[in-house]
């Protein structure tokens, strides 16, 4: 086993390369990567490092950057340099960072320098590899990973000259020095890694060491001991050796499923301080979060819910049922859910504070009681008030309970707490954007060429109506029957969002809130016995959730006739939140639950005007959407059937000229009762014999059930039926007679040939 190697299993060759240079220029020879032939990694480099740095902790809330060159003013360049280059060692192996914001953190310091150098080509080619992926740790604990490197460095100066030269060509006795130092485990490991990757694992994780190790020892013939490295080393030459000396990655199939559970990812969860005003206080003081534990026994940490629950019910038999359940609920979180890297967050006095999980759960005693602690490290940083948090910060903290699951928020919380240790104005990402914060209204898609053909609009007023929906999140089409509303709609929203991202629903009169949002409904038993209830959730619930899953794409519901139902009865308390997406409601039928309506879902509704006037819509929608009217006497609807017909070849087709007759025979009096194109536009209309039974089956029985009541029957198709239009239109009736209302110029008297042969054949 004394010349066997196991191969590296990740393509980070360079990250390899470079690591390894620094350990041997650096810690080797005193020298420096950057600046070949120069003496920095010196001991008396790393002391005054130490003195203006780890003696000098900076305890502002500014970003990390601009602490360190606080605490780096006047120190030499030798200091400056060994800064930098300790940086570059932390950032090598990361893939949680990008290449243009590891090259920007190094070439800060380095720009602080009297005389700057520059980073290596090897080291820009070794940050666009990585080897792992850092976690919150990479960002939140940078400050600590610089300390103990420090600290390492000074230890090192420290080992007789006999040790060091051993250390840097025995991967075993590299080992012993590294671990010889409490170090921070990404720290540890990367050492170990970056200086024999041939002898030690890519991984930082211990708990997956473990893990792996447990897993693998049996069919690899290897009895484990106390050394977790040299295990796992002789595992993987093992496990090489049976696929036939192939690289062996721990972390992709078919070896992952052997050991690792199913993927969990990174959590975060509000922890709120109960009882004492100066809660916070002492958890910061103390770096942990800690609940009271006086009655619930030693749980053991991972324990399963059914033991926390039976603890509980033992500890806390005083509690009611739903107390103890709360209870039981929360401890199990504590105990087992959290992870070390998770993010926790706390407020008080109505503002943020952050912590990254640093430990196991443990139980302490201050001879009056009995708590349940786990390590933070709490994020220096101005404390933001909860009503200026990004989406959907301020809905998740409206949850009840002394522990809450806040992973809803996790990438806005991981991009607060990144802010911490890059300046807001420090530059940008390799995509030019620098980090977005929270949740908005993803972009539109924009108008098309293509659109417009298909929907026979112009273009620009189609993205008008794309750039008010993306402001304002909720708009309603209205106007007569045949203006193409809901044609229109269906287009827009397939332009903007795939297929399964939309969702149509119809309002009717008994349309209510339990078919729209969630609500109890029948089920049948097992095989066909009792009949239960069940809470299923409606079209709105349903779209939420794959929104929420899905921030950075649109989703859209499109409610078809929405003003044909209830609206009151139908959105309950859900009102609220289309005016105010940023907070949250109590549900009707989910009390506990706080429900926010993610920003990406995008509403729009059709409104037919001959059904019910806008007038006479709840004031309360009316105020919480966009109106866009649609109607035959304006554009674009107004020139929509002509620039069909235009496009068929039709320039000679009376359909124009018809509808507008009709309409000005009905007159601005029943504006909202006028007739649309579409009517008009269906094949069956494209001779004389299909016009007039769309006249006849369509527009009349329309007509007459408008006017019901003012005109007989009779009335009703002696002035607007199909015989009675064309005559209007050849004798030139002027604007505003038989109900005109005068006020279309563009109407023109001249009747095409065509109609007036149609109206001979009629």
């Amino acid at each position: 086993m004394d010349d066997e190697v196991i191969i590296p299993s990740r393509a980070d060759d360079t990250v390899r390369s470079v690591g390894r240079r620094f350990i041997d220029v650096g810690l080797g020879e005193a020298g420096s990567v950057f600046l070949p032939g120069r003496s920095v990694w010196t001991r008396e480099a790393a002391a005054e490092l130490f003195r203006v740095y780890n003696d000098r902790p900076d305890e502002g809330s500014d970003p990390f950057m601009i602490k360190l060159r606080r605490q780096l003013d006047g120190a030499s360049d030798e200091a400056k340099l060994l800064a930098a280059e300790l940086l570059t060692l932390q950032a090598l192996p990361l893939s949680n960072l990008t290449s243009a914001t590891k090259r920007r953190r190094v070439e800060s310091v380095l720009a602080w320098m009297h005389t700057p150098a520059t980073v290596p080509e090897a080291v820009l080619a070794a940050f666009r590899q990585h080897t792992w992926n850092g976690g919150t740790g990479a960002h939140t604990m940078l400050w600590k990973w610089l300390a103990d490197a420090v600290e390492f460095l000074l230890a090192w100066w420290s080992l007789p000259e006999e040790q060091r030269t051993s250390a840097l060509v025995d991967p075993w006795a590299w080992q012993e020095v590294v671990y010889g130092k409490k170090l921070m485990a990404s720290l540890r490991e990367a050492l170990l890694y970056l200086g024999f990757p041939t002898h030690f694992l890519p991984i930082v994780n211990v708990d997956h060491k473990r893990a792996i190790r447990d897993a693998f020892a049996p069919s690899a013939a290897v009895v484990p001991t106390r050394d977790l490295n040299r295990d796992l080393f002789q595992i993987t030459a093992r496990v090489q050796e049976q696929v036939g000396g192939q690289r062996v990655d721990f972390y992709r199939p078919p070896f992952a499923s052997q050991w690792k559970p199913p993927p969990q990812g990174r959590r975060a969860w509000l922890v709120r301080p109960r009882g004492a005003d100066d809660m916070l206080d002492a958890w910061k003081g103390d770096g942990a979060v800690w609940l009271v534990a006086t009655h619930l026994g030693e749980v053991s940490a991972g324990a399963e819910r059914p033991d926390v629950r039976a603890a509980v019910d033992a500890g806390f038999g005083h509690l009611d049922y739903a107390g103890r359940l709360v209870l039981a609920t929360e401890y199990h979180a504590f105990l087992s859910l959290m992870n070390v890297e998770d993010i926790v967050a706390t407020v008080a006095d109505d503002r943020l504070h952050l912590g990254v999980i640093d430990g196991e759960p443990e139980y302490v005693s201050d001879g009056d009681g009995v708590w349940l602690r786990r390590p933070v490290q709490w994020v220096a940083m101005d404390a933001l008030t909860v009503d200026t948090l990004p989406a959907p910060l301020p809905a998740e903290l409206d949850q009840q309970g002394t522990v809450v699951d806040l992973t809803g928020a996790l990438e806005v919380l991981t991009a607060l707490i990144e802010k911490v240790v890059e300046p807001a104005d420090s530059g940008t990402d390799d995509d030019g954007r620098g980090p977005e914060l929270g949740q908005t209204v993803p972009p539109l898609a924009a108008a098309t060429d293509d659109l417009a053909d298909r929907l026979h609009l112009p273009r620009r007023w189609l993205q008008d109506l794309l750039d008010l929906w993306h402001e304002r999140t909720q708009v309603v089409l209205f106007g007569p029957p045949g203006t193409g509303k809901t044609f229109i709609a269906q287009a827009i929203a397939r332009h903007i969002a795939d297929r399964d991202a939309i969702r149509l629903v119809q309002f009717h009169p008994s349309y209510a809130y339990e078919d729209f949002f969630e609500g109890f409904r029948p089920v049948e038993g097992a095989d066909g016995g009792a009949v239960g209830f069940a809470k299923v959730p409606g079209p709105l619930r349903e779209i939420a959730a794959a929104a929420k899953a899905n921030p950075a794409k649109p989703y859209v519901l499109l409610i078809d006739e929405i003003n044909r139902a209830n609206l009151a009865k139908v959105f309950g308390e859900l009102y609220f939140l289309l005016e105010y997406r940023q907070a949250t409601v109590r549900l009707q039928y989910s009390p506990a639950e706080a429900f926010n309506l993610p920003p990406n879902v995008l509403l729009i509704g059709t409104m037919n005007t001959a059904d019910r006037s806008i007038a006479l819509v709840d004031a309360a929608i009316r105020r919480r959407f966009a109106f866009v009217e649609l109607h035959p006497d304006e554009e674009p609807i107004r020139s929509v059937l002509e620039g069909w017909l235009k496009k068929r070849g039709k320039t000679d087709d009376a359909r124009p000229a018809l509808l507008r007759a009709l309409n000005e025979a009905i007159g601005e009096a029943d504006h909202d009762f006028k007739i649309g194109p579409s009517y008009l536009m269906r094949p069956g209309a494209d001779h004389a014999g299909g016009l007039d039974r769309v006249w006849d089956h369509d527009l009349l029985p329309l007509l007459e059930e408008h006017y019901a009541g003012r005109l007989s029957r009779a009335a009703v198709r002696s002035k607007f039926g199909l015989p009675a239009i064309r005559l209007r239109m050849s004798t030139g009736v002027p604007n505003g007679a038989q109900g005109g209302n005068g006020t279309d110029p563009g109407y023109v008297l001249a009747v095409p040939d065509g109609a007036n042969a149609a109206a001979g054949e009629a």
